[in-house]
């Protein structure tokens, strides 16, 4: 009986699959490329939140936010030097989680890097490499000498005294930023978008790197699952060299893309226009690079997994948690109420050699709520039957169809608890909620707007056909599955 395989998930933070060159963009991913080359890439695959902590807790748990109770990002014992830091629960010991299964079905479980969920310390986890705090204390020496530089020289990122050196194009970004708060949250990171004035081997996703590297090296003959979570290409929008030299803003196209009305308030829109045109070719200089430096990283990983021997009995699955706007429809980052694929649309790769010999494409619905299943089944171990999303492996392995029976993946964003607690309050009504298939999407919000764009026509999601005659037929069937998957799933 041959031993269950070990697991390496790579995780990075807002990562827009277009701009990746494994997905026809302009960035070129060489590692990821290689893993590509060896596995299954799901191009149409989904987050269930647009945000980090409840998107990250469907990916490890297997349900959506409204099940989970996860509705916004956790952060209390991760950024406690916030201003107003984040007091939702996040993820407890209880908790059913593909590193708690596996843990007690004989695997080593190890996670690095960003977790973005932290509230009870989990026993399945003995040698965290914490996101932000660990950081914090390893660059305490360094970031108390940037302390000490002029305020303008240096960006105070949750605590992390990042120093920076930024280009002309920045400047008059502060100035121009709305007063409506997302000033005062993130003026000084939207401002000193730059050069990070610190070695490669001093950057959070070095560091994670690193611990993952040497977690491989040193694993024994019992199957692991090692999660190696990067931060990349999150903000802080700052990038060393030599990556930020390699792409020349000159170079750099805008989008045509056009945002809707109802979106032209979210923060997301305010922060792109107070960078202008210049400011947004630098945004995405540094956003490209940033790439190429978390590329660098997967690559740092993938050549010790190979060198260990054991890289044909490890499934690799490289994912994000979600996308970033990266200036289409006039927006950056996430913050906007809007379901565009920039920021729902995922890259994920699963490439687990004993499974499949790749390269292959699979453009059927997919989501982060099908991860753990596909874990679970990969390791032999049961799925909990309250799971809701579905095992992938037939379809990496190449036994089951083509296209999934699950011709829809869901996106949802639902108020929090008032009381910070891990316990849903509102009804579906209150929620804004998107279903999407490979060739449609259809978005809806409390306030009855509606949103229905034909993806297969219309990839850039420039024309709402929700109000035109000719498509009514598709809207009400969209609108039927969508209410007919919150009638099965939302919590009774």
């Amino acid at each position: 009986m041959r031993r269950p395989p070990s697991i390496l998930l790579i995780v990075c933070d807002q990562l827009n699959a277009s701009v990746m060159g494994t997905y026809g963009g302009p960035v070129s991913t060489p590692n990821i490329d290689r893993l590509a080359r060896s596995g299954v890439t799901f191009t149409e695959a989904t987050c269930p939140a647009v945000l980090c902590s409840p998107s990250r807790a469907s990916l490890i748990t297997g349900v959506y936010p409204h099940t989970h109770g996860i509705l916004h990002n956790v952060g209390r014992r991760d950024y406690p030097t916030m201003p107003s830091p984040p007091t939702e629960e996040g993820i407890k010991a209880s908790d059913v989680t593909t590193e708690k299964l596996l843990d007690e079905h004989g695997y080593a479980t190890h996670h690095y890097g960003k977790w973005h969920l932290s509230d009870e310390d989990l026993p399945y986890y003995s040698d965290t490499f914490g996101e932000h705090q660990t950081y914090a204390a390893q660059m305490e020496d360094v970031f108390r000498r940037v302390r000490e530089r002029p305020r303008a020289e240096w960006m105070d990122w949750y605590g992390w005294a990042m120093p920076v050196l930024t280009d002309p194009a920045m400047a008059g970004v502060h100035d121009r930023m709305s007063q409506d708060g997302t000033k005062s949250m993130f003026g000084d990171f939207v401002a000193k978008i730059g050069r990070l004035e610190l070695p490669v081997e001093e950057t959070f996703d070095h560091m994670v790197a690193s611990r993952t590297v040497e977690r491989i090296q040193r694993s024994g003959p019992e199957p692991f699952m090692i999660t190696c979570s990067f931060n990349s290409p999150h903000d802080p929008n700052i990038v060393p060299s030599p990556y930020y030299e390699l792409y020349d803003p000159a170079d750099i196209g805008l989008p045509t893309s056009t945002g809707e009305a109802r979106f032209s308030g979210d923060p997301s829109h305010h922060l792109a226009a107070a960078l202008g045109e210049n400011g947004l070719r630098e945004f995405l200089r540094v956003y490209y690079a940033s790439v190429r430096l978390m590329d660098d990283q997967v690559g740092r990983v993938l050549d010790t997994l190979e060198s260990s021997g054991r890289r044909d009995d490890t499934v690799v699955v490289f994912l994000a948690d979600h996308g970033d706007m990266a200036a289409e429809h006039g927006m950056i980052w996430k913050s906007t109420s809007a379901f565009y694929d920039e920021i729902v649309r995922i890259p994920l790769i699963v490439s687990y050699p004993r499974a499949t010999a790749g390269p292959l494409v699979d453009s059927s619905a997919a989501s982060l709520v099908d991860i753990m299943p596909t874990l679970l089944d990969f390791a032999g171990v049961p799925v909990p039957s309250h799971v809701e999303g579905r095992s992938l492996v037939e379809r990496i392995s190449g036994t089951g169809s083509s296209r999934s029976e699950e011709t829809y993946s869901y996106c949802e964003r639902l108020p929090a608890n008032t009381m910070h607690r891990r316990r849903l309050t509102t009804e579906a009504a209150e929620g804004s909620f998107m279903i999407r298939s490979p060739e449609w999407k259809y978005a809806r919000y409390p306030d009855g707007d509606e949103y229905l764009y034909d993806l297969a026509d219309d990839p850039g999601e420039n024309v709402n056909l929700a109000h035109d005659p000719e498509f009514k037929t598709k809207q009400a069937q969209l609108a039927h599955e969508l209410d007919a998957w919150l009638a099965r799933s939302w919590p009774q």
